[in-house]
């Protein structure tokens, strides 16, 4: 998220010549550096719990355990040892949910081709069904990694193959080759040997609690410190996150590809290996490199590596969750939604629907969608947020892994910052905003416009800036507040009826969701301290700088 107003007057005052550095070690062990990444990796990791009824490839909740690995800063080799393991409560957020593939007939091979293009750099997804067409990998590969996972020898399922009249009268030779038929058994076996350097000999025992399991044996194969590819994969998604373009491209499939800076890549995976593995510090490198420290001058583009020199990093667009949770901590108002759930009365969670609980960041959204769409499931206040998300390039449902999200602009994206139902009562003066308390404590309209400017653009304002807004905000700014005894009382509503799974189907079920939604556009009352003419106009200022391009673009 953005920093706070308070964050940016106390950097920009400090004097301190290393004060970058001091507050790079600061948000280093900040608990916002979890929220940061654990989007990245469910992205990465194909997440997708599903609230009701599961389908394809839906998973269970293994979020909070990537929260909290990056939160405790777990070193990396282990965060990955512990997700291929499927260890905890597959539905209550421990990594054992990353084993689930709901309505798939090879739940394991998708995890090989997950845990291949995150961690190795090698893509498996043609491989399903033909040895890959533009790649070395083949069907064998896959599903020998699958039976390692699944710790037994596996089939192939009939749904994974090319029908043979495909490759009959032909005219020329057929780019795809099926080497395995279904219903052939593959043993566990790793297929990577070569590429990566790390090999199944007698030296991987001493690395493992238990060799003769195949499924702990891929985990130490993928983390040993002999795999430098392991350790080059992911010192270039970390670069290629902060600095916008990775040092390989793309970052999931290597083969065929040559690094800009072999060299850098080679030094950055030794030194994160030999430190333990430590994200943080790979970070502090990188964020303190004078690279990082330019300013950004363009806009990510395609560069062969020949052409690739790195001279300041990519000017990038926000994440759909960091606008969402900087837009929050901009306007002084918490995310207020609705369990994410369709059976708060679920109980036994393992058993029964799954509750995702009460967000308080947007990454703890999920895909929202319910069979056949039953409105008198529809949780509005969440759906609000979801539509900003969506308009930014988040998906709820990672059927399969998600590298790079969409990111070209559209007329959406405006659009919800301007006129959706969560952006209009974000930017209000209502009385749970500290933008109502802003407003009631300013000094002068001019002081009023610079902590705006601050609070939502992390900045001053030019003069040119300034002027026009504090001459809008000067009418009526000595009156703005009302005498206690002609503030307006806030009524209370009375709590609605709960809606779920079990009684959804009742009349009255729809009669309370269409009151939910009314409540959900109305939103909290405005603030009674401020006068209501004042107050408009104050919150089209609001509304105006937030609509600035500028804020969605991390500088």
């Amino acid at each position: 998220m953005i920093p706070t107003e308070n964050e940016v007057r106390d950097f920009l005052k400090a004097e301190s010549s290393d004060k970058r550095t001091q507050l790079i070690e600061q948000l280093l062990t900040d608990d916002r550096w979890a929220d940061h990444w654990t989007s990245y990796w469910q992205d990465l990791l194909a997440e997708n719990p599903t609230l009701i009824n599961a389908s394809l490839n839906t998973t269970g909740p293994f979020r909070w355990y990537i929260y909290d690995s990056f939160r405790d800063n777990k070193p990396f080799d282990r965060f990955v040892t512990e997700l291929i393991l499927l260890r905890g409560s597959a539905h209550e957020g421990g990594s054992a949910g990353f084993g689930i593939a709901s309505n798939n007939d090879a739940p394991f091979a998708a995890k090989g081709q997950i845990v291949s293009t995150a961690f190795l750099g090698i893509e498996l997804q043609c491989a399903r069904c033909h040895d890959s067409p533009y790649h070395e990998t083949t069907q064998q590969d896959l599903y020998a990694l699958a039976a390692m996972f699944e710790k037994k020898t596996v089939t192939v399922p009939t749904s994974s193959r090319v029908p043979a009249a495909f490759f009959e009268d032909k005219q020329r030779d057929s780019l795809i080759q099926v080497t395995l038929k279904p219903g052939e058994p593959v043993k566990p076996a790793w297929p990577f040997a070569e590429v990566t350097g790390s090999y199944d000999d007698e030296s991987l025992a001493k690395l493992m609690n238990h060799p003769e399991d195949p499924r702990e044996k891929l985990a130490a194969l993928i983390t040993s410190p002999q795999n430098q590819r392991f350790a080059e994969v992911i010192v270039n998604r970390v670069w290629r996150r902060f600095i916008g373009a990775g040092i390989v491209e793309p970052p999931h499939d290597w083969e065929g590809q040559t690094p800009s800076h072999p060299e850098l890549l080679k030094w950055l995976a030794q030194d994160f290996i030999t430190h333990g593995y430590d994200i943080k510090h790979l970070a502090k490198l990188i964020l303190t490199s004078q690279l990082y420290q330019r300013e950004a001058i363009r806009y990510p583009s395609s560069l062969s590596p020949d052409k690739q020199f790195f001279v300041a990093p990519d000017r990038r667009r926000m994440s759909a969750e960091q606008v969402v949770d900087s837009l929050c901590v901009a306007v002084g108002k918490p995310l207020d939604v609705e369990e994410i759930t369709f059976a708060p009365e679920a109980g036994d969670l393992s058993k029964r629907r799954l509750t995702l609980g009460v967000p308080d960041r947007a990454w703890m959204f999920a895909n929202l969608a319910n069979e056949r769409d039953r409105p008198s499931l529809s949780l509005p206040r969440a759906r609000a947020i979801a539509d900003i998300m969506e308009a930014f390039g988040w998906n709820g449902a990672r059927q399969s892994p998600i590298t790079d999200r969409e990111s070209d602009p559209n007329v959406l994206q405006p659009g919800v910052l301007q006129n959706s139902d969560a952006s209009v009562l974000l930017t209000r003066a209502s009385i749970d905003s500290g933008l109502a308390e802003t407003a009631v404590t300013a000094t002068s309209p001019e002081q009023l416009v610079e902590t705006l400017f601050l609070k939502l653009l992390s900045r001053e304002p030019t003069e040119a800036e300034r002027a026009p807004l504090a001459s809008l905000l000067a009418e009526g700014f000595n009156n703005r507040l009302l005498p206690e005894d002609q503030w307006e009382e806030i009524k209370r509503l009375d709590p609605l009826p709960v809606v779920t799974w079990s009684n959804h189907v009742q009349p009255e079920a729809n009669t309370i969701a269409l009151e939910m939604e009314k409540r959900a556009k109305a939103g909290s009352p405005a603030d009674p301290r401020l006068r209501a003419a004042w107050r408009e106009v104050y919150e089209d200022v609001v509304w105006s700088i937030v609509n600035v391009s500028e804020f969605v673009w991390i500088p």
